[in-house]
This record gives C-alpha cells, structure tokens and sequence, in this order.
C-alpha cells in the first residue's frame, strides 16, 4: 500500500485513514484487547526544515507527550537505533503517569506505557512514525508484550 509494507498478526482489524494518500496519512492496527498500533507518514523535506535527523524528530515526539497536561513523571524505559529497511531508525520505550481528573472527582492516576520508532525514508522521501497506543482500561501490571509485538512488526517493515 502507498509503496510500503508491514507484516501484522492476522487477528488484527485494519483501518485506513480515508485522507491517506502515498505522500501523507495514517494507518491502525486494531488489537483484539483494544491495543492499537499506528503507521503515520508524511514529507521527509518538510520534516527535516525542523529535524535533521530522525533521533531529533523522535526526541521532539517525546518532548511533546510529555508537556501534554495530564502527563507526569515521563521516562523512558528504552532507546534503541535500529536498521530498517537499510535507514537507520530510532526506538523509544516509555512510561509515564497520566493523571485525569474531572470538575467534581479527585486526579486519578494510572501508569502507561508506550513505543515508537522514527525512521526517515530518501528512497521514498517520507519520514514515517510507528507507534503503540495501550487501551485506556489495561492494567498497570500487563506485561511489555505490547512493545515486543511491536519490534517484531517494525523489523518487518519496508519504506520501499
């Protein structure tokens, strides 16, 4: 699809963004526990006028989830450069606190945790997000499943 590829468990739903088109959009993996794992692309020269390098881009990500209002005490559990597809890429484990609170209820806590590899593509010239979004009601305890099924996705991944 748009000239890159994926390989996914067969249990998953997926869905594409009906926007898309090969030089921008998105694409979700929908798990049959609610997790869900994302593919978002878009111009690799526009990303590059604000970074560089893809470990920039990554680190703005991070930078952003983290000044997110109900997120607290951000660290990260992983950081990883990886091959994919002959483009060096970068990998980030995290896990923060998230705080949600309502006009007559007290902050609620829960802890999340969360992956993303950040990978820049000149043979396609588009940068490319994978990324992980854990269901709202899944336990503090789960295991880091998640993120493993992700870098086995991700290994499997072709920009082009």
């Amino acid at each position: 699809m748009y000239g890159f590829s994926i390989n996914y468990p067969v249990v998953c739903r997926v869905e594409f963004n009906p926007k898309s088109k090969r030089e921008g959009g998105d694409v979700v993996f929908h798990f049959p526990e609610k997790e869900k794992i994302f593919i978002s692309w878009g111009d690799l020269a526009r990303a590059r006028k604000k970074f560089p390098t893809v470990e920039a881009q990554a680190e703005h990500s991070l930078k952003v989830i983290a000044a997110r209002r109900e997120v607290r005490n951000l660290q990260r559990t992983r950081q990883e450069s990886l091959d994919i597809n002959s483009h060096k890429a970068q990998y980030n484990g995290i896990q923060l606190d998230e705080v949600r609170s309502s006009f007559l209820w007290s902050a609620k806590g829960r802890t999340r945790k969360a992956y993303s590899l950040h990978v820049h593509c000149d043979d396609s010239s588009r940068y490319f997000v994978i990324y992980t979004l854990p269901p709202a009601n899944m336990p503090d305890d789960t295991p880091d499943d998640l993120g493993e099924l992700m870098l086995k996705m991700v290994k499997s991944f072709r920009c082009h």
